[in-house]
């Protein structure tokens, strides 16, 4: 359960960089904003979307399939603030690296698939090549997944704050990559979007 719903809430953040634009227009309205005010503007909309996502994905696991879980209300907001971080990441890469952000969204699913399962989703961490089992530590998948079991079998002291306070790590390093990388890379990203628009083939998304 931990495993395929940290599946669904990640591959959820990766639809929603695929159907919502992450630039803001300007307008008659609005014609002047920072870079800063236009991320956290777009990002209230990816945000509560991925609440609500975090939200039907967690109930769903409770009273569609029966998921047996000893502590239910932890479980849910557990997977809201997992759903919270993963959208936040997935935002500033998409944001920030456009098309080759959402592809870095993809990487890093991939990547963490086989690393979090040798975690302990489907096997132990020391039947997983010797690259994962380096790497698992670093993924997100691997501490929320901690975080959801203890709210399924059981808590053993404050374990969960502490995989808690490891995923929320992530939190800040997505405001980097979206506050301060972001502006530095604001007119590459604008000369490469309009590249792409003029191929006919692939979609650019560019600020007007």
């Amino acid at each position: 359960t931990p495993f395929y719903t940290n599946l669904a809430l990640w591959v959820g953040g990766l639809i929603l960089v695929s159907i919502l634009k992450q630039e803001v227009d300007k307008d008659e309205k609005v014609r002047k904003f920072t870079a800063g005010q236009a991320y956290f503007g777009r990002w209230l909309l990816f945000v509560a979307v991925g609440l609500v996502q975090g939200l039907i994905v967690c109930v769903g696991d409770i009273l569609l399939l029966k998921v047996q879980c000893v502590h239910p209300v932890a479980f849910v907001c557990v997977g809201v603030f997992c759903s919270f971080v993963y959208v936040n990441l997935i935002y500033a890469l998409a944001l920030t690296f456009k098309h080759i952000g959402k592809a870095l969204g993809v990487v890093l699913v991939i990547l963490q698939i086989p690393g979090s399962a040798g975690s302990g989703g489907t096997f132990p961490i020391q039947c997983a090549p010797k690259f994962f089992q380096v790497v698992y530590p670093l993924l997100p998948f691997t501490h929320s997944m901690n975080a959801m079991r203890e709210c399924i079998a059981g808590m053993y002291g404050a374990n969960i704050w502490k995989y808690l306070g490891i995923l929320a790590i992530f939190f800040p390093i997505s405001l980097f990559i979206g506050l301060v990388l972001r502006p530095l890379l604001m007119n590459l990203n604008h000369l490469f979007d309009k590249r792409l628009s003029e191929t006919e083939l692939m979609l650019g998304e560019t600020e007007s």
